[in-house]
């Protein structure tokens, strides 16, 4: 891989804007509607840190929460 294809998978990771289908499927596996406000945050990492907070106040067990973000 030469230095450009390597730097575009670098900032790809870190691109501000959001993988929709990602943050959705997260929501819907927490049962948290995505609204436009949560689109609004930006960003993968906000808009997840947002579902996470209203999962445990929803009282989601960190059990579920890791199952939607994927987490083994």
């Amino acid at each position: 891989m030469n230095a450009q294809a390597s730097l575009k998978r670098l900032t790809t990771g870190f691109s501000a804007k959001p993988n929709v289908d990602k943050v959705s499927s997260m929501a819907q596996k927490l049962g948290i509607p995505m609204t436009p406000e949560l689109m609004e945050l930006g960003n993968n990492e906000a808009i997840s840190n947002a579902l996470v907070e209203i999962a445990v106040g929803m009282g989601k067990t960190e059990q579920e929460i890791s199952s939607a973000l994927g987490a083994e």
